[in-house]
């Protein structure tokens, strides 16, 4: 979960989007589309944005809801995304996982991702920051629903369009 903290990571980085303040920035951005949740968890991030975006699209390494396809979000095909705007997730942070999953959502959809504000400072990021084209920035977020406490670690929602090139970065800080 953090990089400061003495708590074992989750199972497969299994870190439900339950805060609200999650989609507060993002939702100018997506108001009105549709788009693809290939790491869908329980659902959590689609009942945040259900008053603003359509989900059509669902899947996760793991069995989850009903509606919820099982499988790795590796295999996902533009066939699969036909019809829709954009990727929107909350994807494992584990870099050899996120890395290559990163890679390939901006060969299918325009891709907004919910990661630790850190990353865009880490070298083995760099890459992905040249081709990323704006930064919203969140703050601290609750990652246990009900729990008192936010982590420790800001985050940021990070969009690439897609086949991006390297272009300037817009960042867009909190405005609450």
């Amino acid at each position: 979960m953090s990089k400061r903290s003495d708590f074992p990571k989750v199972s497969k980085d299994f870190y439900p989007t339950t805060d609200p303040k999650a989609v507060e920035s993002l939702i100018p951005f997506i108001s009105g589309k549709t788009y693809a949740e290939p790491c869908y968890g329980n659902g959590d991030l689609e009942d945040l944005l259900m008053d603003v975006a359509t989900c059509k699209w669902r899947s996760d390494v793991r069995e989850t809801v009903a509606s919820s396809k099982v499988m790795d979000a590796m295999s996902l095909t533009k066939g699969d995304l036909e019809g829709i705007d954009l990727i929107v997730t909350n994807p494992p942070f584990t870099r050899a996982v996120l890395m290559p999953m990163l890679h390939h959502f901006i060969t299918l959809k325009p891709t907004w991702l919910l990661l630790p504000a850190d990353y865009m400072q880490n070298v083995y990021f760099g890459g992905a920051m040249l081709r990323c084209q704006k930064v919203l920035s969140i703050g601290r977020l609750k990652w246990i629903k009900g729990s008192k406490h936010t982590s420790v670690d800001n985050f940021c929602w990070y969009f690439w369009p897609q086949h991006s090139e390297q272009q300037e970065t817009i960042f867009k800080g909190r405005t609450k």
